[in-house]
């Protein structure tokens, strides 16, 4: 009888370290979510209005979730490492990145996954640096000058989605130097690059079109 419960102790005691485990892994799965959720959001109030769609806030809490799954069942397996990096090296993704930030923002969201493995104050830290970036970035960037000092304007490079008579207003604006157009289910996919004397006129432009702009970038143009 006394062994009996001595199994019976056991087992519960293991019962219990696995419930504490799972709800751990439960608690990160969530923090990872949220701060996924958190960065992304405070991304696209800034600049990149394309991630406020549905898919990319998909992806937003997902990603970080996925690589907090895939470094738990990895752990220190170095041939389940080895073989998850042979499965992931035959996936191809068919639609093209908008622009580096993109692909810098897909590997945040996973840092954020991976680092909630190690300790969850490294991920909470990261959430706040990724989410403040954006404000400095922001604020002391060379496009918040009315205009650059000496010679050089501000060239604005975007990708838009847009109807055929959004997209002859947009090309007729005296700012659009080149584009390029694709067709694709009844709308116009259009890369451009546009030129302005200041930042005041690059705003106005961005203002009047940022429904249609799904990203861009500015930099100093010494061409023009």
């Amino acid at each position: 009888m006394q062994d009996f419960l001595e199994i019976l102790f056991l087992a519960y005691k293991k019962l219990s370290a696995q419930n504490i485990i799972l709800a751990l892994l439960l608690v990160k799965i969530v923090f990872c979510g949220i701060g996924g959720l958190i960065v992304t959001y405070i991304h696209s109030k800034f600049s990149y209005k394309w991630l406020r769609n549905n898919f990319n806030i998909y992806v937003g809490i997902t990603l970080p979730v996925i690589g907090l799954v895939i470094t738990t069942v990895i752990g220190s397996n170095i041939a389940l490492s080895i073989g998850m990096i042979g499965a992931l090296s035959i996936v191809r993704f068919r639609t093209p990145i908008r622009t580096p930030y993109e692909l810098v923002h897909y590997f945040s969201l996973l840092t954020i996954g991976i680092s909630a493995k190690v300790d969850l104050n490294i991920t909470l830290v990261l959430v706040i640096l990724l989410s403040v970036l954006p404000y400095f970035i922001k604020r002391f960037s060379i496009t918040n000058l009315n205009k650059p000092d000496g010679n050089g304007k501000l060239s604005l490079s975007f990708q838009g989605t847009m109807k055929e008579k959004d997209f002859n207003n947009i090309i007729s604006n005296k700012n659009i130097k080149n584009y390029s157009v694709k067709n694709e289910n009844n709308n116009i996919n259009v890369s451009a690059l546009a030129i302005f004397d200041n930042s005041r006129d690059k705003e106005n432009f961005l203002n009047e079109w940022s429904s249609k702009i799904n990203s861009y970038n500015v930099d100093l143009d010494e061409n023009y």
